[in-house]
Formats: structure tokens, C-alpha cells, sequence
């Protein structure tokens, strides 16, 4: 029994190594900007209430791709969106926090794919707004998913460590029966 096993692990090794254009496991990191949606009860304060204030949306994105097929890969990583808003005497910060499982499918038109995934993540808010007074607390976890659009141009590139460019849409539930959505726009190294 363990030969056929091992003889089934070599098999599918070799198969996998040997279609895809890419090595068998690549990573992926690069910077994000977006538009975080809050929902109606997700949320103390979304830093619209700040007069005057400036605001920032940045994060990041790292994943770990198993390329098993050259149409197909798996990967696993975190995403995180730190959306901050603030003046003279207030701020409201809010990092969202996600960790996707999922899969992307190439259909054959270059580095185009097209990516569905599980994630898991909160956010963590830090808010001091002289209306609503000093919060800081952490949403409970939640259980989301999030479809995604890249052209990777490694994927049909002469060099593994061309960029990515891509974007996404995160669901991600709040408790509370609210849910925030994440549209984000990225720009990733491959390496």
C-alpha cells in the first residue's frame, strides 16, 4: 500500500512540476489602495464625521501560489487595509485584516486570471472623534470570500519576477448582521 501511495505522490509530483510554466510554489507581495463599504451597524464611525480631515487608504498583500497546472493555481496569503482619516483633534483608523485560501484560473489569454477565495479575517478599530468619544475594539472574526481580476505578467513572461496587476472585491461579515466590502486595486512583485 505504501509503494502505490508513493508511487501516486511521484506521479502527480513530476506531472505538476512538469506542466507549469511557473516553479511548482512562487510568493507574491505588493502594496493595495481601495475603497473600504462599511455596513450600517459594522461601524462606530467610518471618519466621514471628521471636518476637514485628510484621508489615506494603503495596505498589502503577500501569497504563497502553488502552481499545479499552467491554467491553475492555489495559493494562501493575508491581505490587510488600513484605512485612516484624521484632522487637527480627531482620527479614525480602521485595519482590516484577511486571510484568503482560494484559486486562480487562467483561460488562456495570457497572465489574464481569474481568482475565488475563502477568507477569514476582522478588523481592529481605533477611533477618537470629540461626537462619539475614544473606541477601540476588534470585530469579531468572520467568514467572507473574495473574487479577484489580475493580469500576471510571469505568468507568459520570460522572467518569473515580472509584477502583477489586479483587483478585488472582499466580503467579509462584521457580526452584528453587517458586512464590510473591500473594493481594492493592487500592484504585486512575483518572485
Amino acid at each position: 500500500m505504501k509503494k502505490y501511495i508513493s508511487f501516486i505522490f511521484i506521479t502527480l509530483f513530476t506531472f505538476t512540476t512538469l506542466s507549469a510554466k511557473e516553479n511548482l510554489f512562487s510568493f507574491s507581495a505588493g502594496l493595495t489602495s481601495g475603497v473600504p463599504i462599511y455596513g450600517s451597524n459594522s461601524v462606530v464611525s467610518t471618519g466621514s464625521e471628521i471636518d476637514k480631515g485628510n484621508r489615506v487608504i494603503i495596505g498589502s498583500l503577500v501569497s504563497v501560489n502553488l502552481n499545479v497546472l499552467k491554467q491553475i493555481s492555489f495559493y494562501l496569503g493575508n491581505d490587510t487595509l488600513w484605512d485612516i482619516t484624521w484632522n487637527a483633534t480627531d482620527k479614525s483608523s480602521k485595519l482590516h485584516v484577511s486571510f484568503p485560501l482560494g484559486i486562480k484560473v487562467y483561460p488562456g489569454l495570457g497572465g489574464l486570471n481569474l481568482g475565488l477565495a475563502y477568507t477569514l479575517g476582522f478588523r481592529a478599530d481605533n477611533i477618537k472623534v470629540e461626537s462619539i468619544g475614544e473606541y477601540n475594539d476588534t470585530t469579531p472574526w468572520g467568514n467572507g470570500f473574495k473574487v479577484q481580476v489580475e493580469y500576471n505578467f510571469a505568468h507568459e513572461g520570460k522572467s518569473q519576477y515580472l509584477p502583477s496587476l489586479g483587483g478585488y472585491w472582499n466580503l467579509m461579515p462584521r457580526g452584528n448582521n453587517s458586512y464590510d466590502n473591500l473594493i481594492v486595486l493592487y500592484l504585486a512583485a512575483n518572485f
